[in-house]
């Protein structure tokens, strides 16, 4: 039989193993998802304790108070929590964070900013600015709370913690003068204020990984965009908990704009570790989502392509599932935006994605209710994995036209 005559049976084989392949391909899917009505919750968190129970958190910049919810039925029903008042130390109403440790104990970071009023016509934009962070810790399942002032400095601004690979808690956050640091070492019962991470620059994200490995973000945007230092774009990565810090050069190519609501949309620029020390890095380069690895043995990044769009794609987000890193962002604006998620999986050193159906969320509008379109409803969203191996994911409710606010709970699993 002659090549020519082998073609087209070359070609068959072709499409029928592609098809297989296709079908082996798993999918994130949706299998339950719960609207939770109330109070707006913006930028929100989620986390999960070791007996099961499920805590969310997103911010009101309208609230009095930080806003938890807790769930004991993993997530179909929510009750939310009264975390204390502010002459308790209560206060907070904008970014938050969260995580829980291996005995249950629940941290709870919250920002205070500048309240925006009702009537917004005479209001001095160039007014709002960060005013403290504060921590409240819970080892009672949310019953009793103790509240720090972590900083009280203007400008505060993006704070984050996590819990390294001692149980020492560690938070990062900035003011515009640099990427502020304090760590306990006793469980939250007492902070030591360590040197800066980096003297400028923004606390854009901060993780913890294996043997006392941790990284901090710092891009050029800090004190909630107040201040710009376009020199400064890089990651700090400590292999000691924190008592030292070296510079890692960035994988890729990014463009920062020094004003907001112009250029490409960035804030968080997401890190994470693997159980085997890697560090994983996500960022936009327009219309392409990259994927960067990198551990000391390797001389540069194994950089990887996870989406692309005919849209823009920005605000990513991502934490570490079992297998590989989970991820979020969107793309498009106004009728075109879509939210995404993905869980990643490799086999034989390729990286696989596995994404959600990109979705339209019309329940988020524009944040202070200016028109209908569609909006992203912060700079990120959340997306974990769960101890039963689905994933859980969290977004908001903010439409401003029908008076509907809230947050929806997502669970997904890959089929």
């Amino acid at each position: 039989m002659t090549l020519k005559q082998l073609l087209p049976l070359f070609v068959l084989l072709f499409a029928a193993a592609s098809s297989v392949s296709a079908q082996n391909v798993k999918k994130l899917t949706v299998t339950e998802k719960v609207k939770v009505s109330g109070d707006l919750a913006r930028e929100p968190m989620v986390a999960e304790a070791p007996n099961g129970d499920l805590y969310v958190t997103g911010y009101r910049n309208g609230s009095t108070s930080p806003q938890l919810w807790k769930s004991t039925d993993s997530g179909k029903t929510r009750l939310m929590l009264e975390v204390g008042t502010v002459a308790d130390g209560a206060d907070g109403n904008y970014d938050v964070d969260l995580v829980v440790d291996d005995t249950g104990k629940v941290y709870f970071l919250t920002m205070k900013f500048t309240k925006v009023p009702e009537d917004t016509s005479n209001f001095d934009w160039s007014s709002m600015k960060g005013i403290h962070i504060a921590l409240g810790q819970s080892d009672n399942g949310g019953e009793d709370w103790k509240w720090d002032f972590i900083s009280q400095n203007d400008f505060d601004d993006r704070p984050w913690v996590t819990l390294a690979s001692d149980k020492s808690v560690h938070i990062v956050w900035n003011d515009g003068n640099g990427v502020h640091y304090r760590v306990s070492e006793d469980n939250g019962a007492s902070w030591q204020e360590r040197p800066k991470i980096h003297d400028l620059g923004g606390s854009s994200h901060f993780t913890a990984g294996p043997n006392g490995l941790l990284a901090a973000r710092v891009s050029p945007m800090s004190a909630s965009g107040n201040r710009f230092d376009a020199e400064v774009d890089l990651i700090k990565v400590s292999k000691d908990l924190g008592k030292t810090w070296n510079s890692v050069p960035l994988p890729g190519m990014r463009e920062w704009s020094p004003e907001l609501g112009k250029g490409l949309p960035r804030w968080v620029e997401p890190l994470a570790f693997s159980e085997k020390g890697e560090l994983f890095h996500v960022w936009s380069e327009g219309q392409v989502l990259k994927m960067g690895v990198w551990d000391e043995t390797q001389s540069d990044w194994a950089i990887t392509t996870v989406s692309t769009s005919e849209q823009s794609i920005y605000y990513p987000f991502m934490s570490m599932g079992e297998d590989g890193p989970l991820l979020t962002w969107v793309s498009g604006m106004n009728e075109t935006l879509k939210h995404h998620a993905a869980v990643l999986t490799q086999k034989d050193g390729t990286w696989h994605v596995h994404e959600m159906t990109p979705t339209a969320l019309p329940e988020i509008t524009s944040r202070f209710g200016m028109g209908d379109a569609m909006a992203v409803g912060g700079e990120y969203f959340p997306l974990i994995q769960l101890q039963n191996g689905d994933f859980a994911m969290i977004t908001t409710v903010q439409n401003h036209k029908n008076q509907d606010y809230g947050f929806t709970w997502w669970r997904l699993s890959l089929q």
